[in-house]
């Protein structure tokens, strides 16, 4: 169940060796947390977000606690889905999405990003996932041998150092166990397709449109663990596990709303859209007349989008091997080694619709034998031939003046070509796969013991590495795609040839006939089409020495406390780096679905720390039940120039039994990661609107942008897609956070097994390492014609921001304004015996008030996404959030448990009054309506070794909300490309149906 009191465990955030504490009612059931139990008196806990062990004192700040019971209940083999239940958390990278993922795990606390949010195994780092971010991978986890999760919401840098300003989640392995385990597990998606909402949509463009019962995503999970004492006196303990997970993919054909590409109008009207790089081709010429291929090698008017949804995943097939082993042996109370190896091979293939040409080929030469005399008619126009090129290549079209001419290089005989960008889709060749694999091991070693009743100290080393792997199949070749198309009659079998094949540059080029419907041959394939390569790794060392004192045994205390001061200091060590090698194909952007190139990367920095913290009760069982007062330091220097100071403060004030009030305040920072600091600038897809496109903004308005109102309307993409310069800065500063709580916790002695607790939060996030944003950049352009945005903003000589890599906004990093959170959590939980059998209710809630980005540039509004999604805003951030569970155990060993999700009402952005936000859209995405989902699990404990467990979540099978989510601009484009996939946001709504799972846990 979840709990939202200072959970505690021999692995605290941030500590060691002592036993479980803070728990469940002792006569609470499996399966069932209530509120936690007074502690025994004189027992030594660990507080949560503190190094500090002391008596009978629980955390200052708000901590949220998943026991391992819940996680069974849930069924979950996905450590963030589990994690994303929560109100606190946001969803991220995750199994459910295809089109831009990672192949990584990541969690998301507050909707600060993952890089913000600071991941521990036993209260100890978690290296990197993955080479393109900072952020853990949380598949690394075995879901099976988590013992809780603890979710420390807000800053928390001065005990954990960087990365800890959204907070930290603590993953508790069980290491205590002993004896041997299996659990297995299978699960599956089922659904009812019955939403008509995109019916007429499909029967208009001819689209198979999916009906009746769907079956998908077998999943099976299995985990064996092993453990026990070793040692004459049994000094020492073991335990050792090895897991396997496979998840099959689900592809978005299954689903009717999700089988087409959903595209709204300004009316509100829902059609099905798609991409203009279609299997017939789409071709515009320089005035932007849009052409297809017809029957008998012609060009006809318009275009027919491209339904490139049914091959998408909305699950990823994943195959993830995990092993580890944990030991200790205590030779004395003063030398005390322990040890942690965990190692993961997780792989996955993230597939979305074909390659092709995206407008990779720009011309065509006019002797070229696979036109028509139609077709070389209108591509080979006078007012249609290139006069001259740019530095790049780019073709021009210049009006009066002669066009250019080109010479054959083995014939000398001279040619023009005419402007004709072309869009086609490689439906020969299969769809795009992403093959990703990461290889993970963490090693930790370390020592603790008692050097005196007063003193104890804990050293360790954590080592972690992450091996990236990744080969992008079924792409064409940009420079291989323009040989292809460039035929000519080869003079000595009188046969179309590639003009390099003929010459003798190219001997393996085919020509590729993209000028008649099914003229693409085998042969042609074979030559343009081809993969792509990465291979890179992460690696971080930890070094950390802590001394822990209980001043109390010296006898500094105050008068009215039984416990003394306690403190404890410290040195810490940490080094990061990556590496990340790509093939030519890669470096050079010759790979035509990447959007540009991926350039290679290597850097690295270090920090070196100290940190001190203290603990002082200053009332205990006297005149009020307890008051106490704590604090932290943490003073960072990198070897990058930069040094930072965090630290802390928190009261708790307990005037009686039944309530509790608790505050702190903490300063945290995030220093600017490899990543952000290293990343190679580049051009690539970035943007999701153009206003430009569709008329939604003018004439004038697009001069501002720099578009020439002889170019306007501007082409826009049909796929929403629009590049950007992107990539890192080494002049940033590190990001700054002051987080404020306060809160009470009520545990009625009237009321026996009931508590509850409200906390408010405030957390801000100041240096803010981030972009402006694509979208923001070019509509405050055209709503302010700010020179600060304009500047920005580069189109290519056809006015367009995708057609051609000259056409970008900047959106690099900087250190740009602040960000701000503020809400309520709020936690309820009810534990009691009814006779023989039990029954348990819990809640865990979040009121957002407030999520506030400031880009401190003047004359630009602060924009509030609390109860918004969008363009800007993102990912659905409700006002109110909650997860609720109840629990009834009979005493034959059988429970029923039924939990309710509840995701509040989200507002379209661009709705909004705030002018930074609003901007045209259709009525048909102005509002996501709110959302329940009920999941009811069974579970059987047959005896003390057997325990069975079955479940369905998204009981009712509701379907996810349908976005408008494909289109040229923010009028029909709702959501950003990696989050949004299947018309939804997967990584937030149920979006595969109900999910049935069942379990069995063999204990010996």
């Amino acid at each position: 169940m979840i709990n939202n009191f200072n959970k505690v465990s021999r692995f605290g955030l941030g500590c060691s060796a002592v036993a479980l504490s803070i728990a469940a009612f002792a006569s609470a059931p499996a399966f069932a947390q209530g509120a936690p139990a007074a502690e025994e008196e004189g027992q030594v806990i660990i507080v949560t977000g503190s190094r500090i062990p002391q008596p009978n004192l629980t955390s200052a700040a708000p901590v949220t606690v998943v026991g391992s019971q819940e996680i069974k209940l849930q069924g979950t083999t996905r450590t963030e889905d589990l994690l994303n239940s929560l109100p606190q958390v946001f969803g991220d990278q995750g199994g459910n999405l295809a089109n831009g993922a990672t192949g990584t795990a990541t969690v998301n606390l507050r909707n600060l990003g993952p890089e913000r949010t600071l991941v521990l195994i036993n209260g100890r780092r978690l290296m990197p996932g993955d080479p393109t971010s900072s952020a853990a991978d949380l598949n690394f986890i075995p879901a099976a041998l988590v013992k809780n999760v603890e979710v420390l919401t807000g800053g928390a840098s001065s005990t954990y150092g960087s990365d800890a300003v959204a907070g930290v989640v603590n993953f508790i392995m069980d290491t205590d166990f002993e004896g041997f385990k299996i659990d297995g597990q299978y699960s599956l998606y089922q659904h009812n397709n019955s939403n008509d909402t995109l019916k007429d949509a499909h029967a208009r463009r001819g689209f198979p449109f999916p009906s009746g019962n769907t079956v998908n995503g077998g999943t099976i999970d299995v985990t064996v663990a092993f453990g026990g004492k070793f040692g004459d006196d049994d000094q020492g303990h073991f335990m050792a596990y090895a897991g396997y997970r496979k998840l099959k993919a689900v592809t978005q054909n299954k689903y009717d709303y999700s089988s087409c590409a959903s595209q709204v109008t300004a009316a509100g009207a829902i059609n099905c859209g798609g991409s203009a790089t279609s299997p017939n081709g789409t071709f515009f010429d320089w005035a932007s007349n849009t052409y297809q291929i017809g029957a008998n090698r012609t060009f006809q008017p318009g275009f027919t989008p491209y339904n490139f949804a049914p091959l998408n995943y909305f699950q990823r097939p994943d195959e993830r091997y995990t092993a580890g082993v944990f030991a200790d042996y205590e030779i004395s109370p003063a030398f005390h080694p322990y040890m942690e190896a965990m190692f993961m091979d997780d792989r996955t293939v993230a597939q979305i619709a074909e390659s092709g040409n995206f407008g990779n080929t720009l011309s065509v030469n006019c002797d070229n034998p696979l036109l028509s005399s139609q077709q070389l008619a209108i591509a080979c126009a006078p007012e249609n031939l290139v006069t001259r090129l740019t530095e790049t290549g780019f073709p021009l079209v210049d009006e009066g003046a002669p066009p250019l001419t080109f010479y054959d290089p083995v014939t000398g005989t001279p040619y023009n070509r005419g402007f004709l960008q072309a869009l086609r889709r490689n439906v020969e060749g299969g769809p795009r796969q992403d093959d990703l694999q990461h290889t993970s091991f963490r090693i930790v070693g370390g020592m603790r013991g008692e050097i005196s009743p007063a003193w104890s100290y804990d050293t360790s080393y954590v080592f972690g590495r992450t091996n990236f792997s990744e080969t992008y199949l079924n792409e064409f070749s940009a420079s291989r795609l323009n040989n292809a198309i460039d035929v000519i009659i080869d003079p000595r079998t009188g046969l179309p040839a590639c003009r390099v094949f003929v010459s003798g540059v190219d001997t393996n080029c085919r020509p590729y006939d993209m000028f008649s419907l099914g003229g693409v041959t085998q042969d042609a394939l074979g030559y343009v089409q081809t993969p792509g390569f990465q291979r890179g790794n992460t690696q971080e060392r930890v070094f950390n020495a802590n001394l822990t004192g209980t001043l109390g045994e010296y006898g500094i205390k105050t008068p009215w406390a039984e416990q003394g001061l306690g403190i404890n200091v410290g040195v810490e060590y940490r080094k990061e780096s990556l590496e990340l090698k790509t093939d030519v194909a890669f470096q050079t952007g010759d790979l035509t679905g990447q959007g540009a190139a991926t350039l290679p990367v290597k850097g690295s920095f270090d920090v070196k720390e100290v940190f001190g913290e203290f603990q002082l009760p200053i009332v205990q069982d006297g005149f009020i039940k307890e008051l106490s007062v704590e604090g932290g330091y943490r003073y960072s220097h990198y070897n990058t120039g930069v040094n930072t100071d965090t630290y802390k403060l928190a009261l708790s004030f307990q005037p009686v039994s039944d309530l509790k009030f608790r505050a702190s305040y903490n300063r945290a920072v995030r220093a600017p990661n490899v990543q952000d600091l290293f990343a190679p600038v580049r051009v690539a897809l970035n943007g999701n609107s153009d206003p430009c496109a569709d008329g939604s903004a003018t004439a004038a308005q697009c001069a501002l942008t720099g578009l020439n109102p002889a170019n306007y309307p501007v082409a826009g993409n049909p796929a929403g897609q629009f590049n950007g310069l992107i990539g890192g800065n080494p002049n940033l500063k590190p990001e700054k956070s002051t987080t404020k709580t306060i809160g009470l916790v009520f545990q009625p002695s009237f009321f026996r097994g009931f508590s509850a607790t409200i906390d408010g939060y405030d957390i801000k996030v100041t240096n803010n390492i981030s972009t402006y944003g694509q979208d923001v950049t070019i509509q405050q352009c055209i709503n302010t014609g700010d020179p600060t945005f304009c500047s920005l903003i580069h189109r290519d000589a056809t006015g367009s921001l995708w057609r051609s890599a000259n056409g970008y906004i900047e959106d690099l990093n900087r250190n740009i304004g602040s960000v701000k959170t503020r809400g309520v959590d709020v936690g309820v939980n009810y534990s009691t015996r009814l006779g023989a059998n039990s029954l348990s209710f819990n809640l865990q809630g979040t009121y957002l008030d407030k999520f506030k980005t400031d880009t401190g540039i003047p004359g630009v509004a602060a924009y509030d996404c609390a109860g918004y999604y969008g363009l800007v805003c993102g990912t659905p951030a409700p006002k109110w959030r909650h997860k609720a569970r109840v629990t009834y155990n009979m005493e034959n060993g059988f429970g029923l448990s039924l939990a309710w999700r509840y995701f509040g009402d989200v507002k379209l952005d661009r709705s909004s009054s705030n002018t930074t936000l609003n901007g045209a859209f259709s009525p048909f995405n102005r509002k996501i309506k709110a959302e329940s989902y009920f999941d009811l699990a069974a579970t059987f404990n047959l005896n003390d070794s057997y325990t069975f467990r079955l479940g369905v979540q998204n009981l009712l099978d509701n379907d996810p909300p349908i976005i408008g989510a494909n289109g040229t601009s923010s009028v029909i484009n709702a959501c950003t490309a990696v989050f949004c996939s299947g018309n939804t946001f997967p990584n937030v709504y149920d979006s595969m149906g109900r999910y049935i799972y069942a379990g069995i846990t063999l204990n010996f």
